[in-house]
């Protein structure tokens, strides 16, 4: 065993003083049966620096009755409770409970209190230490279940416990709950998938199509084959919303009396006019271009994002009230000051239009790379030479040539540091090469000059020194290296910048944190997307765009918003293995897509094909068991469960976590359990499957407490152990005998639909037929 501190408290004050003191880096040791396993396996990631001994505790080891009460102390032994008289009479489902716990020996010394908190008894996350180090599984702060794509015959049938941050959704800047949305498409339930989706994205046809795929580098599933085909589900999700607009973008049942302006209609402003329209505000978007959609429209050429895709998505979100005003320049047509006393919040989100100069003599002959793409984008299709050089790095450089490429021209990319140091999205620049744009790394412009209807270009060459602050490694100029590039016209796109001297002098002043998704400017006067963090990615906007919505909502309300932040969900998950190749995503091959520019590159996948993809998804929970058996009899009792902080219904007091047992806080004890005295006339059972004898852990167990007057069903309460991740009322069993006579086929009935939710893996199928069996008995009686 490792080192650790052992402490004996006194008092449940100095217990939970203790815990609070070690803050998770304790341990309780109330029978020992635990800690001993805990100890010598070393099977948890982090070993307790503490063992807080409260054996020598007093006055929590009794069983009584108080005012039609059943209490028993947490220190109880399993022993007592088993051959208590007063138990016996009462709450004979829990003395069987207690009976069938391991041996006498464990039964002398383990409490009611240890049992309930112990941990779960997943072989792969107790795997000892010391035989061959230790099996990193989920619950351990590993990438994957192990019981999922291994042996899972003693694990969840009811889906697995859910991760605080999956891999896919805490790798996505807008945290979209991936596994939720793709359990709904994989069943088949488009308009909840989309529903869920919107929750957290309202643009998914544009993003489906723009995204750089942040999530899937991080799918688990590249583990075993490769990674979902997260982001062409997502487009063809979108697509399928833009297809039924009338009913995913609806006017608000109630309407605020709240006025919000929205100054730029890229993605963050579209955004946040989506969700906070969406919470009843009035929302008016100012846009100073003759039509809308910002860098959406203007910026991405549309063999990436077709034009009509943006204005669907416009004319979606008109349809849910919000109003737009074009060709009003905020700031210079109507000042901030108005707008203020116009409006009760304003969202200044004008993304970034101001081109960085290239810093060299004749820079005046270079043409922007931005008015190149805005030109295109309006249906412009000359070219400004046959021969282009496009200098730059970044996402648009990559715009520019690969629209020149299709439209005729032959560009040369002349960047200053190597490939793997571009800016670029990777896909891009391997796409531009496939096009036959060529590359011109490690160099950069030095002067530009006009001779002869050509223009010339002074280059010199690099090499690459250390680290400078973007974390690249900083280009040098090599000596002597000098050589002339002759085209017949430049392009820069060496990046852009906000443009801010529209803000009044006292904003301008402010110290804008490119790190935020949202900047505070004044009294419900916000500015975020590009406007701050400079130029990102459309999902980078809608997540900063959202954050904006929840925020103004927040400080006009004074409450919780009603717009989602990044929490995740938290119901038992199907789990999902299914040893299929990924979707083969079609794409048009490079003859075809140099002919046009307006050809979008990738068609997209169709609904069925985004269905049999979503079944790729491992859902990343895990299916370990709750493996106490005093539990589910004192849920099916109606049992609760008093803590030092609080008094919990019992079937409350589990979680369904990756991480936790039970909601208990860390510095939180439990003290007693509380019964209520059964009424005449309820029959309790207690039903165990084991594999090899009655004192093993369970492989399904079954407590029910059901009350019976005149042959028929009054009430009914039936619980299942060992079948998911937490304890599980079989609530539509119990439905279903309410009111109805006890018979055989009332009894089969139930148990068919006790398990009606389940989910088993291949391996761990047979346990429904056990439950089914068991929970047919428990009625019967």
């Amino acid at each position: 065993m490792r080192p650790f501190e052992h402490i004996n408290a006194q008092t449940v004050h100095e217990t939970t003083t203790l815990l609070g003191k070690y803050k998770g880096k304790a341990i309780l040791n109330a029978g020992g049966t635990e800690v001993l396993s805990i100890l010598k396996g070393e099977y948890l990631s982090d070993y307790p620096d503490a063992i807080i001994n409260i054996k020598t505790l007093s006055g929590l080891n009794y069983i009584k009755e108080e005012k039609g009460v059943l209490k028993i102390g947490a220190l109880t032994q399993l022993s007592e409770i088993a051959k208590s008289p007063l138990l016996k009479t009462y709450c004979g489902a829990l003395v069987e409970a207690a009976h069938s716990v391991a041996t006498p020996q464990v039964r002398n010394v383990a409490t009611i209190g240890g049992n309930l908190c112990q941990d779960v008894r997943c072989w792969y996350y107790r795997y000892p230490f010391k035989i061959g180090g230790p099996i990193m599984c989920l619950r351990k702060g590993g990438k994957i279940c192990n019981a999922l794509t291994g042996d899972h015959r003693y694990h969840s049938i009811f889906g697995a416990a859910g991760i605080s941050t999956y891999p896919c959704a805490s790798n996505c800047p807008a945290n979209i709950d991936i596994p939720s949305y793709l359990n709904r498409v994989k069943d088949g339930n488009l308009l909840e998938a989309a529903k869920q989706l919107m929750d957290f994205n309202p643009i998914p046809a544009i993003t489906g199509r723009v995204c750089p795929i942040f999530c899937e580098p991080e799918c688990n599933r590249s583990e075993f084959d490769q990674p979902v085909a997260i982001r062409c589900i997502e487009r063809s999700l979108g697509d399928e919303i833009l297809k039924r607009m009338a009913e995913m973008f609806t006017p608000p049942e109630k309407e605020s009396r709240k006025k919000i302006a929205i100054i730029g209609s890229g993605p963050a402003g579209l955004t946040a006019a989506y969700y906070l329209r969406r919470s009843g505000y009035r929302v008016t978007v100012f846009e100073k271009m003759a039509e809308l959609g910002g860098m959406l429209l203007y910026s991405i050429p549309p063999y990436r994002l077709p034009k009509e895709v943006v204005r669907k998505q416009i004319e979606a979100l008109k349809g849910m009230g919000i109003k737009f005003e074009l060709g009003v320049d905020a700031g210079k047509d109507i000042s901030v000051t108005k707008l203020a006393s116009r409006f009760d919040a304003l969202f200044w989100a004008t993304g970034a239009w101001k081109e960085k100069p290239l810093g060299i003599k004749g820079e005046r002959v270079a043409l922007s790379g931005l008015e190149f793409l805005n030109k295109v984008n309006a249906g412009q299709r000359d070219i400004p030479g046959r021969r282009v050089a496009v200098i730059g790095g970044g996402n648009v450089a990559m715009d520019v040539a690969r629209a020149l490429r299709r439209m005729g021209a032959e560009p040369v990319v002349i960047y200053r540091r190597s490939q793997d140091e571009m800016p670029a999205f990777g896909d891009e620049v391997k796409k531009a090469k496939e096009e036959g744009v060529e590359f011109e790394f490690l160099t950069t412009p030095m002067e530009a000059s006009e001779a002869n209807g050509k223009i010339l270009l002074k280059c010199v060459r690099m090499k690459l020194g250390s680290r400078d602050a973007s974390g690249r490694p900083k280009p040098i100029r090599i000596p002597g290296s000098d050589f002339m590039v002759t085209v017949d016209a430049v392009i820069k796109a060496i990046g852009e910048e906000p443009d801010r001297s529209m803000l009044p002098a006292p904003f301008r002043r402010k110290v804008f944190k490119e790190t935020s998704l949202v900047h505070p400017l004044g009294k419900n006067f916000f500015a975020g997307g590009d406007f701050i963090a400079g130029p990102s990615t459309v999902v980078q906007a809608v997540a900063s765009g959202r954050e904006a919505a929840r925020l103004i909502a927040q400080s006009l309300t004074v409450g919780k918003s009603s717009v989602k932040g990044s929490e995740l969900n938290s119901e038992f998950i199907p789990p999902s293995f299914e040893a299929a190749p990924r979707v083969h995503i079609p794409e048009l091959p490079v003859s075809e897509r140099i002919k046009g520019i307006d050809l979008e590159d990738t068609p997209g996948l169709s609904l069925r094909e985004i269905e049999t993809e979503a079944k790729r998804c491992f859902n990343c929970g895990c299916l370990a068991v709750s493996p106490s058996d005093i539990a589910i009899s004192l849920i099916a009792l109606d049992a609760k469960v008093v803590t030092t902080k609080r008094t919990l219904d019992a079937q409350h007091f589990f979680a369904a976590s990756a991480t936790r047992t039970t909601i208990l806080a860390p510095d939180e004890v439990v003290t007693e359990i509380q019964i209520p005295k059964p009424l005449d006339g309820v029959r309790q059972n207690y039903l165990k499957f084991t594999l090899r004898s009655p004192i093993d852990f369970a492989i399904v167990s079954v407590a029910s407490v059901i009350t019976v007057e005149r042959g028929q069903c009054k009430d009914a309460r039936i619980v299942l152990g060992a079948v998911a991740p937490a304890p599980l009322r079989a609530t539509k069993a119990e439905d279903l005998i309410r009111g109805k006579p006890i018979n055989p086929n009332t009894a089969a009935e139930a148990a068919e639909l006790s398990v009606a939710d389940a989910m088993p893996l291949s391996m761990s199928a047979y346990k429904v037929e056990i439950a089914k069996t068991l929970v047919k008995r428990a009625i019967l009686g």
